[in-house]
């Protein structure tokens, strides 16, 4: 049968592509039998054998955190023919009896770590017995770097820690990992050293809020409790405490409870302390009439559609005025002004302050205080938020916006990281720098507040356990309802017991919260449980020079 020419014309150009493919693979390999690639050897590139992690300090260049070496007790199981004899050998040197070592060498079927730290001093005595005896193929003693925490508990939920691979794993040690414990270097040098870092902690201040909290915690027995003290001058924080704490060089002892930083990222409804803001608010938007005197009956009753609502206060307050609200405490007051003030300036003013935000001071969490927007408000929510409820914060975010009430009405920016700096050389790779985060209120109005905080402090205040001879405090106390977030009521009665104070309160230098959750001592107000230990620490700065009391006449 003849081809038809649609057919010939498909074999001719198969022809064709098998000539070209037949040619160009004849090339290749002419090309590769005579000009061969040549190869090129790869060598890894030589790095630091070893990294040493940057040391953690204090402002005051106290160690808080350091790399320290320490020796280890191993048996190769498999190569010990009598391990009786061997733990009789290595008892005293590791300070447990032969069968302790006997019965912790049985946990294990072939390496067994007996013990993971030993006194250094017992080394060189260790290792000539198993000399002496030819058992160091049996027994190991292993040099191992670690982490030493010589301030013990003290700033502990801040300062984190590291795993056995030198690895932070919470608070700083996780948040500055690049830098205290980077890559080996590139080059010739054996060590790679990781960047030291100043805390803005001083650790004498840590140390006061520490002894006022076990103080709290002995009389009071919170759940738990928090403190901090910032310097009101540049947003540094100088002491940061929760309880409960733990030993970081204890690590397997503590507690997820333990290890929260209750003062940076606990949230919670603030209470009457959230007065002062407010307060502040509504005086800056200029709409309510607080030069009309407020009389106080005990309660306070106002229409919302076509409801009312009362809030109460804790006693009858009589004539109140700005100061005296905050001297007292007046919820009435405080939700009348509020009533008063546009909505949308309220909360913008709030927002302002940080009550929307999220701080980054170099910790791994940042947690968002939340007031939720105008459009979400019912009839209650601006009373409520006035007197500090429905709205969520933390210490640090209350202690922050309370920079806003110094004499130029500017929020500051919250640090911990005082400076990075290279430990070989000493030269700084970060500096904090003091940094205004906003323009907020007048002058007048947080000399106003500030004259509020100082009438607690005087008789009839609710601030008075928080008087210290020679220095003039002020101070806003609060006792908070707890929300139960299974019922969504108070009914269950829990308390957050707390205060905030500023001093010298006519030209701040120091801001000083307390809070106590569910104390369940012999009283539950904030007045008396934090308001003396604000005392306690003023008498503290006092006394390590950091404030100067007043002159006083002599009688």
């Amino acid at each position: 049968m003849a081809t038809s020419p649609k057919h010939s014309y498909i074999r001719f150009f198969a022809v064709v592509v098998a000539l070209l493919l037949g040619l160009i693979l004849v090339r290749l390999a002419f090309l590769t039998l005579h000009n061969p690639i040549a190869s090129k050897p790869y060598t890894n590139p030589q790095v630091a054998s070893k990294v040493v992690r940057g040391t953690i300090y204090d402002r005051n260049h106290r160690i808080l955190a350091i790399q320290t070496p320490y020796w280890g007790v191993y048996f190769h199981l498999n190569a010990i023919k009598d391990l009786q004899l061997v733990s009789e050998l290595v008892a005293p040197y590791v300070q447990m009896s032969p069968q302790q070592v006997q019965d912790k060498a049985n946990e294990y079927t072939t390496y067994a770590q007996i013990k993971a730290r030993i006194d250094e001093n017992q080394v060189p005595a260790l290792l000539a017995a198993l000399e002496k005896h030819k058992l160091t193929k049996e027994v190991t003693v292993e040099k191992r770097m670690g982490r030493t925490y010589p301030a013990l508990f003290h700033a502990a939920q801040t300062l984190g820690f590291i795993n056995s691979e030198q690895e932070g794993i919470e608070g700083v040690e996780l948040s500055q990992e690049r830098y205290l414990n980077p890559y080996p270097e590139v080059g010739q040098g054996e060590v790679t050293y990781g960047e030291d870092i100043t805390l803005t902690l001083d650790l004498d201040v840590q140390y006061a809020l520490d002894v006022q909290l076990q103080l709290i915690a002995d009389e009071h027995n919170p759940d738990y409790a928090m403190a901090l003290v910032l310097d009101a001058t540049n947003g540094d924080i100088l002491g940061m405490s929760s309880y409960p704490w733990y030993d970081v060089n204890a690590l397997s002892t503590s507690t997820a409870v333990q290890r929260k930083n209750h003062a940076a990222n606990l949230l919670f409804e603030p209470g009457s302390v959230f007065k002062l803001f407010s307060l502040a608010t509504v005086l800056q938007a200029g709409e309510a009439d607080v030069h009309e005197p407020f009389v106080c009956d005990g309660s306070y009753t106002f229409s919302t559609g076509s409801s009312n609502v009362t809030i109460n206060c804790t006693a009858k307050h009589g004539v109140i005025d700005p100061e005296t609200m905050i001297a007292k405490s007046c919820n009435g007051a405080i939700v009348h002004w509020a009533m008063q003030t546009d909505p949308t300036v309220f909360y913008q003013t709030l927002s302002l302050l940080g009550f929307n935000a999220s701080y980054d001071i170099g910790l791994p969490s940042r947690p968002r205080a939340q007031i939720a927007s105008p459009s979400a408000w019912s009839g209650r929510s601006q009373a409520t938020i006035s007197f500090g409820q429905e709205l969520l914060a933390s210490a640090l975010h209350l202690a922050t916006a309370a920079t806003a009430l110094t004499t130029e009405g500017e929020l500051l920016k919250p640090h911990l990281i005082l400076n990075r700096s290279n430990p070989v050389t000493s030269e700084k790779t970060y500096q904090r720098e003091r940094t205004v985060l906003a323009k907020v209120f007048s002058s007048e109005v947080t000399q106003t507040v500030r004259e509020g905080m100082k009438r607690a402090t005087e008789e009839g205040g609710t601030g008075v356990r928080a008087v210290v001879e020679g220095v003039d405090v002020g101070i806003k106390t609060g006792t908070a309802q707890i929300l139960n977030p299974e019922t969504n009521t108070y009914a269950d009665g829990t308390v957050l017991a707390s205060s905030l104070a500023m001093v010298p309160i006519d030209n701040p230098r120091y801001i000083i919260y307390f809070g106590a959750g569910n104390p369940k001592g012999n009283t539950i107000w904030g007045s008396n449980i934090a308001g003396p230990a604000i005392a306690n620490v003023v008498k503290s700065l006092l006394s390590q020079g950091k404030l100067v009391a007043k002159d006083t006449a002599i009688r």
